[in-house]
């Protein structure tokens, strides 16, 4: 796939993975933390601007987006991508290993906040997963409609 198709899947997949953290970082902080949706003390109450969440969140997917799709271009994987099942497979796998190398240190170190991990955990597999849904659909029309 060329590097202009490349990046507007990636672009598309980010715009799906950002409004899906924001959904899901919206619901998980209520479930987890509760009306103030945060943990004590880490905002004060007109820090949590909806617009500020929203707009940072699609960057973010936007720019993971790309990255994701260009590696995912570069790695000789052996099968590649003919569907929405398959980016989802793709993106757990990305998620788990990029989550459990984050939680290692934490794990072994320290003693971990329940609350928070939980929150990660939901926000985070929310995101990936939501990126690998429409990335498999994405890419698999614009790479059968080169064909």
């Amino acid at each position: 796939m060329n590097i202009g198709k490349l990046i507007l899947v990636g672009v598309i997949a980010g715009l799906v993975m950002g409004f899906v953290l924001f959904v899901t970082g919206a619901v998980a902080s209520r479930v987890v933390y509760g009306p103030q949706m945060a943990p004590e003390g880490k905002f004060e109450p007109q820090e949590l601007n909806p617009w500020y969440f929203i707009w940072t969140k699609l960057l973010i997917g936007v720019v993971f987006g790309v990255l994701l799709a260009i590696l995912y271009e570069k790695v000789p994987f052996s099968m590649r991508i003919d569907g929405p099942v398959m980016g989802l497979k793709y993106a757990f796998w990305l998620w788990l290993v990029i989550y459990l190398w984050n939680r290692s240190h934490p794990w072994v170190y320290e003693t971990p906040e329940i609350r928070n991990q939980i929150f990660w955990l939901v926000y985070t597999s929310g995101g990936f997963l939501g990126f690998g849904l429409a990335f498999g659909y994405v890419y698999n029309r614009l790479r059968t409609s080169a064909t």
